[in-house]
Order: C-alpha cells, then sequence, then structure tokens
C-alpha cells in the first residue's frame, strides 16, 4: 500500500464471504463499487493491485482485447490464494439499465476496431492472503472484477447508472496510439474523462496516470488537471512510471501520522507487497 494515502480496513462484507456465497449469494454491487479502483484498458497490469492494495480493496479492472481463458491463465498473485470465483451476468452489473453514451465529434468510432473486440465477459474473484506471508505483503483480502467490455460504456453502466463513484481512476497507457483503443482516455475533453468527470455521485478523489517512458518528464504532469497534487510516483513492473494524483492536499497523509515499517523507504516499495506474477502481466495493452 501506499502510505501518502488512507488504508482502510477490510470491511465485514469481505471479510465473511464464503466460497458458497460468492458462487451463489447475490452480487455485492455496491460494495463492489464503493471506495474502488476502476481501471480500463487494464490488459493484465497486476501493479496497481501491487501498489495500491491496502488502499484499495475492490479492484474493477476493464479491457476488451482478452477472452476469458486468457485471464484465467493469468489471475495469481504472490501470496495469495483464489478464495472463490464465478461469472458475473450483463443484469447484476447494471440492474436497471443505463443511458447511451452522447458522443461527440473527435471522440472517435467505438466501432474502430470491432474486428479485435473478444466475446464479452465478467468474472468475479476473491483472493486472501496466505498465511505464511506477513501484513505488509499487502490486505488480508481483495475483490478483482475483470470485466472484458469497453471502458468507457463500462463505466457508464456501472458507476454512473448505480448512482456511485469509484474511489480511483487508473489511465496507464491506455492505448489509443497503437494498443487498439477507439477514444483518448488521456484527453480531458474526449468521452471517457467526460463521462468520469460528470458523474452525478461525484469524481474520483484520485488519478493514476503514466506508462511506458524513458523518464519521469513523459508523464511529469496530469493527463486531466483538476488533479493537481503529485502524492507519489510509482515504478511500472516492466518499465515507465506512474503518477499518483490528487484533488485535494488533505487526501495525502501527513507523514507524522503514518505507522512507521522498516521495510518502506522513500521510493521504494516492499519486496512483500501484493504483485502479480508474470503471468499477470501482459504489455500488449489493448482496451
Amino acid at each position: 500500500m501506499l502510505r501518502q494515502l488512507q488504508t482502510i480496513d477490510v470491511p465485514s462484507w469481505l471479510t465473511n464471504l464464503t466460497p458458497n456465497a460468492i458462487m451463489h449469494d447475490p452480487l455485492p454491487l455496491h460494495e463492489l463499487l464503493r471506495e474502488s479502483l476502476y481501471y480500463p484498458s487494464s490488459s493484465f497490469d497486476g501493479d496497481p493491485i501491487k501498489h495500491l492494495g491496502g488502499n484499495v480493496l475492490s479492484f474493477v479492472y476493464v479491457d476488451y482485447g482478452h477472452t476469458h481463458a486468457a485471464l484465467m491463465s493469468a489471475l495469481r498473485f504472490t501470496g495469495y490464494d483464489l478464495v472463490a470465483h464465478r461469472f458475473v451476468a450483463e443484469n447484476e452489473l447494471s440492474p436497471d439499465g443505463c443511458r447511451p453514451l452522447e458522443l461527440r465529434r473527435g471522440d472517435g468510432d467505438p466501432l474502430r476496431h470491432h474486428d479485435y473486440i473478444k466475446e464479452p465477459f465478467c468474472v468475479w474473484s476473491i483472493f486472501q492472503r496466505r498465511a505464511d506471508f506477513p501484513f505488509t505483503h499487502g490486505p488480508v483480502r481483495f475483490s478483482l472484477l475483470f470485466i472484458c467490455a469497453d471502458g468507457v460504456e463500462t463505466f457508464q453502466a456501472l458507476y454512473v447508472a448505480n448512482r456511485v463513484a469509484p474511489k480511483v481512476v487508473a489511465v496507464i497507457q491506455p492505448g489509443h496510439a497503437f494498443g487498439h483503443n477507439w477514444t483518448d482516455f488521456t484527453d480531458p475533453d474526449q468521452v471517457f474523462a467526460r463521462v468520469v468527470l460528470a458523474n452525478p455521485a461525484g469524481q474520483p478523489e484520485i488519478l493514476l496516470y503514466g506508462g511506458v517512458g524513458h523518464d519521469r518528464k513523459s508523464y511529469e504532469s496530469p493527463c486531466w488537471p483538476a488533479y493537481k497534487f503529485l502524492a507519489r510516483r510509482f515504478r511500472k513492473t516492466e518499465g515507465g512510471t506512474v503518477g499518483v494524483w490528487i484533488k485535494k492536499l488533505r487526501d495525502i497523509v501527513p507523514r507524522k501520522t503514518v505507522q512507521t515499517d522498516s521495510v518502506f523507504t522513500k521510493g521504494e516499495t516492499s519486496r512483500h507487497h501484493v504483485g502479480a506474477s508474470s503471468t499477470m502481466k501482459n504489455p500488449t495493452r489493448t482496451r
């Protein structure tokens, strides 16, 4: 977890989930969405879970370029066991339906890469830290919802339609240049930013922005100007950096109130942090 951000305790709804409840009970939709991290164009990038596990306990990954088989092959995290997972139906994610996107000239064509888009699916998984790994490794439990769908439409259907806002939005190497994305997530005037920032339920507190670059200057400023304050940067597993940008200085935890842990030093992360195995990271960024 990042010590510059508030940590959260594992809530009872997550602690008390049994394999049977995960498989057969109604999806705890609002619990999954509140205080979540939303990552469109995610591929199988484990870095946000590695670095923000403990600041966030529910992760929503969205990418229309990967099959269910590819996900299941990649779905493992060092130091964590899979409690259970199941398919999630579309009507569980947006039970009241949602309004269509309002596109403008310059947003791009959603069908631009239609031949690349995979069959839609959604898988919900719960992971639990193994008993032989210390608390410094990461949270006791976390949730991962992976959706094979478009990142803009999914935000509209998940968050706007359900009247909830995520805590974090990740815009990391979103692939609008060579990665089969039909629109530019980094552009504050294009459709993704408009949908996220105009959500009636509120705006995310935190923006993750970064990608592959030769140095920090590649992502020196946030892509969305409302997020003015840099709380921290972390290095990507396969090169590049990601900045953790916030809107309000008060959301940065004062250093004097943070519990000191000897495995952390400035600019470093513990080797015991939750981290994706090599198969949970795919350098081909798709949407």
